[in-house]
């Protein structure tokens, strides 16, 4: 994965995320002065246009490295570390983006309740172990299978040429 690839991906998620929190935390945690309406921040329609928005990028991204990083990674077959986190990432998406564009579509109220919950889940789901995927993958890690970086390598005794 090249950096663009891996600062859009990062970015894309951690944008995805953090609009999806915000606005679960707008729409089922606060209480607005209204009883009979389903806005209960004057910032919530922002936020879910905001996480509308974003997704697209981090769909996208997730399409950009899934020939080279996904697949190409899982089909080697060398083991690593992190291969069953990013496995079950991956895993994870297929309801989070099925779940959040079939909200979009949806006006059964009972559908969309149960779809909300699927998106809404699996969407923390994919956040956490996105992030456990990076911490596994960390250049350097011991045990990674990955080496050290150049500046790492070198130590004290071996100065760069």
């Amino acid at each position: 994965m090249n950096r663009f690839e891996r600062a859009l991906l990062h970015l894309a998620t951690f944008a995805a995320a953090a609009t999806g929190a915000v606005f679960f935390w707008m729409k089922y945690l606060l209480t607005g002065d209204d009883p009979y309406s389903v806005v209960h921040h004057p910032w919530q329609p922002a936020f879910l246009a905001l996480h509308v928005l974003t997704v697209p990028a981090l769909v996208f991204a997730l399409g950009m490295i899934a020939r080279e990083h996904v697949i190409g990674r899982f089909l080697e077959g060398r083991p690593h570390p992190s291969r069953p986190s990013g496995i079950a990432a991956m895993l994870v998406t297929v309801p989070m983006i099925v779940s959040g564009y079939t909200l979009e579509v949806l006006t059964g109220a009972g559908a969309r309740k149960a779809f909300a919950i699927a998106h809404a889940a699996s969407g923390v789901v994919f956040a956490l172990v996105y992030a456990f995927h990076l911490f596994l993958a960390r250049p350097g890690r011991r045990g990674s299978g990955r080496p050290a970086s150049d500046a790492a390598s070198r130590g004290p005794g071996n100065p760069a040429s």
